[in-house]
């Protein structure tokens, strides 16, 4: 949406927001339309709820199963643990911190008081970012529905949030795949390698650890698409039955992933199965780099930009992002076409490797040991499970694209042209949410 708001000459945190500016009815239609499609409604406050369930019940987990390591003498395992619950937090505060001074330049975060300021570092110090962001939104999105508040307030209000959602919802798909991503990775490793659990609480932490984290991860992709929807007024808005879709779409094809990865580090080398993800990584953080994004500076060729990129890489080793504009079909093509061969290949490695009795230990493949359960069962379920995960991850989406996608039934012939059209990266700023801070006082809020 193009700025077509008259500048707020006074605090709209004060009596102002009941005073209406003098708007043309062109104008006060569009605002009335712009309320209307992206205002704050009561229902968004369940998946608040569950983005704060989730995020903390993911943390709690993991920490917790680096205590029960360690009482139990696996101090390996707690240390890599607690390693991957503190650094990526640490990681996702300093791009938190580093947004809030990109959006101070980009006139975008409003002016604030030390009582506010007071609660975002405490809450970054708390390694809260994610949090902090959401509850921004929530705030903001709460003051658009304030009683005889004015409608240009509402609509600062209103893009406000939306803001703050977007960045809450690109930490939390960050900070999932730095964080939550490896961590079940980690685990389902530790469950299918390691003897039978000492006490039944464990197995019950492990397993919540496991769902929190895999629910974590789909819904960080699901909630980052509607942010970045909702935050560009030409797109239109995702719907439950899209958000539904786009949620079980990727659960399936993350469920196949992450069990391939874990049963991939089952039976090789560590050096060669970091080997392999490794260059994962390299190839999808070069093509990051070569494509560009401008989420931590208004440039492309900035070392903060650089090193976000090389974050976002790591995404890719788990499931795909699509950080460009225009039509995507070629690219998800592309990707998980390379997804579902490395895939099957796992699959069908771990069934050879593992039918045949005790693994032989080589200079690929080492001799591990396998839990009870992984024994007992025949050697098929498990590659049968990440096949027809990714079968039905693809199915899912072709049905979103086909049936669900908000923009409408999406055309399957397109013409080469347009297909291949190059368009501007997704930035973290976008126009239609640029704010003049002389327009918008929240006081000491």
């Amino acid at each position: 949406m193009k700025r077509i708001l008259a500048p707020l000459q006074k605090s709209v945190y004060s009596v102002s927001t009941t005073e209406e500016i003098e708007l043309d009815e062109d104008t006060r239609q569009s605002l009335e339309e712009f309320r209307r499609l992206y205002g704050f409604r009561q229902y968004q406050l369940i998946f608040v709820f569950f983005s704060f369930i989730t995020y903390i019940f993911d943390v709690v987990s993991d920490a917790y199963l680096a205590y029960r390591y360690h009482k139990q003498g696996d101090y390996y395992w707690s240390k890599l643990t607690l390693a991957l619950v503190v650094g990526p937090s640490l990681v996702i505060t300093g791009f938190s911190l580093m947004w809030y001074v990109l959006d101070r330049k980009a006139h975008v975060d409003p002016p604030r008081g030390c009582l506010c300021w007071t609660f975002r570092l405490t809450f970054h110090a708390l390694q809260m970012a994610p949090l902090v962001r959401l509850s921004d939104a929530v705030y903001y999105g709460m003051c658009s529905k304030r009683p005889g508040i004015s409608l240009d307030a509402a609509v600062w209000f209103i893009k406000l949030m939306l803001y703050e959602d977007a960045d809450c919802a690109m930490l939390r798909m960050i900070e999932c795949f730095m964080e939550s991503a490896p961590q079940l990775l980690l685990q389902l490793y530790i469950i299918i390698t390691q003897g039978t659990a000492q006490s039944t609480l464990q197995i019950i932490v492990q397993s919540v650890s496991c769902l929190t984290s895999w629910l974590s991860l789909a819904w960080s992709l699901t909630h980052y698409q509607k942010a970045l929807r909702s935050s560009r007024a030409e797109k239109a808005r995702m719907r439950w039955l899209s958000s539904s879709l786009f949620f079980l779409w990727k659960a399936a094809m993350l469920s196949s992933r992450l069990l391939s990865l874990a049963l991939l580090a089952a039976i090789v080398r560590g050096f060669w199965f970091g080997l392999a993800l490794g260059c994962h990584w390299i190839v999808a953080a070069g093509w990051v780099l070569a494509r560009g994004t401008t989420f931590c500076s208004p440039s492309r060729n900035t070392l903060t930009e650089y090193l976000f990129d090389l974050v976002l890489g790591a995404v890719y080793c788990f499931d795909v992002v699509n950080i460009r504009e225009g039509h995507s079909r070629i690219w998800y093509s592309t990707c998980y076409t390379v997804f579902g061969l490395e895939n099957f290949m796992i699959a069908a490695l771990w069934h050879i490797f593992s039918s045949n009795g005790p693994v032989t230990k080589t200079w690929l493949m080492k001799a591990p040991t396998f839990s009870t359960w992984v024994n007992d069962i025949p050697s098929w379920v498990l590659p049968l499970v990440v096949i027809c995960s990714f079968i039905i991850g693809i199915f899912v989406m072709i049905s979103y694209y086909l049936f669900a996608h908000p923009s409408g039934r999406i055309r399957v012939c397109i013409p080469c042209d347009e297909l291949m059209k190059n368009e501007d990266p997704k930035s973290k700023t976008p126009e239609s949410l640029s704010l003049d801070p002389k327009e918008l006082d929240l006081g000491s809020a």
